[in-house]
C-alpha cells in the first residue's frame, strides 16, 4: 500500500524522536537551578535538626530533584551553567552523607565536567573526601592517581576493614600507612569526646595535664573525630603525635554514632548502656568555668567523687 510523502515524513520524524533522550517533564520553573536551590535550602535549615535527620533530608531532596537527570546521556545535554548548578547540589549531598547512589551520581557529574574540561581541583577534592568518608579508599586512591598535581593527601596503603559489629572507628597507624577499623562497646560507663577543632586540642592538652581529670579520661574516654575525608588523615596523625595521652580515632560512619545527636566540638558525652546519659560542650584554656562544668558532669556520672575539685 502506498502512503503519502507527508505521512512518510511524519513516521520518520516520530521514529527519530523516540531515539532522542528527553528530560523528565518539568514545569516552567523546574530547571536545574531551581532544583539545586531546593537541595541547598535543606542544608540551610534553621533551627538545625540533629545531624542524621539533616543528612537524610538533604539526600532525599537530592534524590527527589535529580533522580533520572544524572545519566551520562542527560548530563551531556546540560548547558555548562546547568552542569555547574547540578554539581553544586551534588556537592552538598555528598558532604552530608555517604549514600551509594548519590556518590555514584557525583562521579557521573564530575565525569561530565572532566569531559568538558571544566572540572577543577576543588571539585575533585570534594569527591575525593566523599569517597574517603564512604570508606571507598581504593576509589579515592585511584582518583588521586589520575590527578597527581591536585595535592590530595596520601591514602593509607593497608586497610583492615572487618566489620566489628559495634559502633566503630578507624585507628591510624603511627606511620600513616595503616587504617584499622575497631569496635567500641558503648555498654560500659564511659566518656566520648567529640573532637577535632583547636578548642578540642586545647582541651586534650589541659585535661591530660590535670591531676583530677587526666586519670579519669585515661581510664574512661575515647576521643573521636569525624570520618576520614571530613577529618584529614594527616591532621589525625599530627594529633596523635602531639597528644599521645589522648589519642584520637576517626569514626567509620556517622550513622553508627546516632547516640551523639550533634557533632559539636568539643562535646564531652557520658554514655552507658548504649545511651547518652549526660553531656557538656565547649572548652577554653584558662577559663575555670569549662573545667567546673566537666567536673560537675563527671560527678553526676559517678566518675568522680562528690566534693572533688
Amino acid at each position: 500500500m502506498l502512503i503519502s510523502m507527508r505521512t512518510f515524513m511524519m513516521l520518520v520524524l516520530s521514529g527519530l524522536a523516540a531515539l532522542i533522550p528527553t528530560l523528565p517533564a518539568l514545569a516552567a520553573d523546574e530547571g536545574v537551578a531551581r532544583r539545586a536551590d531546593r537541595v541547598e535550602a535543606e542544608a540551610q535549615q534553621s533551627p538545625r535538626p540533629d545531624d542524621l535527620i539533616l543528612a537524610a533530608r538533604i539526600q532525599r531532596s537530592y534524590a527527589r530533584n535529580f533522580r533520572g537527570l544524572d545519566t551520562a546521556e542527560l548530563l551531556r545535554m546540560h548547558s555548562d551553567a546547568d552542569l555547574k548548578q547540578h554539581w553544586a547540589a551534588t556537592e552538598t549531598a555528598i558532604f552530608y552523607g555517604s549514600d551509594a547512589d548519590i556518590l555514584a551520581s557525583a562521579q557521573r557529574v564530575l565525569g561530565e565536567m572532566e569531559r568538558r574540561g571544566v572540572a577543577d581541583n576543588r571539585a575533585r577534592s570534594r569527591l575525593f573526601n566523599a569517597l574517603l568518608a564512604a570508606g571507598r579508599f581504593d576509589a579515592a586512591a585511584a582518583l588521586a592517581a589520575r590527578h597527581p598535581d591536585a595535592g590530595f593527601p596520601r591514602v593509607p596503603r593497608s586497610i583492615i576493614a572487618a566489620d566489628p559489629g559495634l559502633p566503630s572507628a578507624w585507628r591510624l597507624g603511627n606511620d600513616g600507612n595503616t587504617l584499622t577499623r575497631i569496635g567500641i562497646d558503648l555498654a560500659p560507663l564511659q566518656i566520648i569526646v567529640v573532637a577535632g577543632c583547636h578548642f578540642s586540642a586545647d582541651a586534650a592538652r589541659d585535661i591530660a595535664s590535670d591531676p583530677v581529670l587526666g586519670p579519669v579520661f585515661a581510664r574512661h574516654a575515647h576521643w573521636l573525630s569525624l570520618p576520614p575525608g571530613h577529618e584529614q588523615l594527616d591532621a589525625l596523625q599530627e594529633w596523635n603525635r602531639s597528644h599521645p595521652q589522648t589519642p584520637m580515632l576517626a569514626i567509620h560512619e556517622r550513622s553508627e554514632w546516632a547516640v551523639i545527636p550533634k557533632w559539636n566540638m568539643p562535646t564531652f558525652a557520658v554514655i552507658q548502656g548504649g545511651k547518652l546519659i549526660d553531656s557538656t560542650q565547649g572548652w577554653r584554656s584558662g577559663d575555670p568555668e569549662f573545667r567546673d562544668r566537666l567536673i560537675a558532669l563527671l560527678r553526676r556520672a559517678g566518675l568522680l567523687q562528690a566534693g572533688t575539685r
